[in-house]
């Protein structure tokens, strides 16, 4: 985006052309405008004050260097910008540094200053207690209100996925990254996770199997399609990605690449910082954790252990069972789909087809003994309980997602 800003302003007048270029923007919401409004007037304050290195005559190559922009933040920290009393002057907000940095940002970008730049880092946030009860439900009534907001961008969409399942299961940031869309039952109702304990051999690595909310499963049926399009030149199994080109070790990588633990981390603030900034001011709203660590106190979710790998036998008996049922639910629909025969018969297939996957056996396995069983199309599956999503990411992950599908599957 290039700057509309006159870059020879000075002072008050170049930040407040910068925040009105920033409010012009259609991607800047109601919330954020009047954050990024405040900041430039208190910027402008502060220009005044004997306090602060720089006076109204400060240029565009000089405003936003880290001396002059902490300058700012100390004397705003400390009240000295204020033009109304606080109610408790004595209690500043943890959060209204992150908001000042996150304005400031927006500032750079609008006046082209990206060249001159040298913000602080965000604040570390302090570490947090375990989430109560209460709180927590509050934090799923946050993440509900955030998934019903509309023009969701994909970066929110996933964070509100990575949210919801890690208040589900208490799951770590490297066991989510090594998760791929074979860990997602077949009706988005369960997650297998790998344990791994830290400080412990890797041959202690367990498997517990987790149930998830239906606000996890309603994140993933978004999250999902939104991965799919940035699989859209290639293929993977993970359930993370990026959503951007970016450098690894100084190699390009495309969008696409699954996420490692430390991009994760920094996707998730970027994501919940852009999400606290925008809904800050509205009525009961609390920032979101920083730190996706702090979702996970407190949380003791209820899991049963399944095998590292599929038992050849049992799996030879559970597969046998899927195409069983699957035959008699094909069988059913032959006749009408919708009548009692029909619904009934998918009970006991769904049951089959969850306990074939909680033992290990592939997605992939599955699918091509219920096409054998007859269960050729998406409709069918879906019957069989296979939820239209999952079924779009698997077919991407084995590079089908075209009409040879099922001779592929076969």
């Amino acid at each position: 985006m290039n700057p509309k800003v006159e870059q020879t302003l000075t002072g008050g007048a170049l930040l407040s052309a910068a925040a009105t270029e920033v409010t012009s923007w259609p991607t800047t919401g109601t919330s954020r405008a009047r954050q990024v409004r405040w900041v430039a007037g208190e910027y402008s304050r502060a220009l005044a004050h004997p306090d602060h290195p720089l006076d109204d005559q400060a240029t565009i190559k000089q405003l936003f260097r880290y001396e002059a922009v902490e300058a700012y933040l100390q004397l705003a920290q400390s009240g000295a910008l204020r033009v109304r009393a606080a109610r408790n002057p004595s209690k500043p907000s943890d959060n209204s540094r992150q908001i000042r940095l996150d304005a400031l940002r927006q500032l750079v970008k609008a006046s082209g200053a990206g060249a001159y730049a040298e913000l602080p880092a965000q604040p570390d946030p302090p570490a947090a207690p375990p989430v109560a009860p209460r709180p927590r439900s509050l934090l799923r009534a946050q993440l509900t209100e955030l998934a019903d907001a509309p023009g969701a961008t994909a970066s929110r969409l996933r964070m509100l996925a990575i949210a919801a399942i890690v208040s589900d299961t208490s799951i770590r940031a490297g066991e989510l990254c090594a998760g791929t869309v074979e860990d997602l039952s077949p009706t988005l109702e369960e997650l297998r996770v790998v344990r791994r304990p830290q400080g412990r051999n890797p041959a202690d690595a367990y498997v517990e199997i987790l149930a998830l909310s239906g606000l996890s499963r309603a994140a993933l049926r978004r999250w999902l399609p939104e991965r799919q399009a940035l699989l859209a030149r290639g293929t993977s199994r993970e359930l993370w990605v990026s959503l951007l080109n970016n450098h690894i070790g100084g190699q390009a990588t495309p969008a696409g690449t699954p996420l490692q633990p430390r991009g994760l981390s920094r996707a998730w603030t970027r994501a919940v910082a852009e999400a606290n900034t925008d809904m800050a001011g509205e009525p009961d709203w609390l920032p979101l954790p920083t730190r996706m660590e702090q979702l996970r106190r407190g949380v003791r979710p209820a899991a049963r252990r399944a095998p590292t790998e599929p038992d050849a036998e049992r799996a030879v008996e559970l597969l046998d069972t899927v195409a069983v049922r699957g035959r008699q639910l094909a069988a059913a629909r032959a006749d009408d789909v919708g009548t009692t025969t029909e619904i009934a018969a998918r009970i006991p297939v769904r049951e089959a087809v969850t306990a074939a996957w909680a033992e290990g056996i592939e997605h992939a396995v599955q699918l091509s003994a219920l096409t054998e069983a007859g269960l050729h199309d998406d409709a069918a599956l879906a019957a069989a309980g296979w939820e239209p999503t999952l079924l779009a990411a698997v077919d991407r992950s084995l590079g089908w997602g075209r009409p040879s599908r099922a001779a592929a599957a076969g």
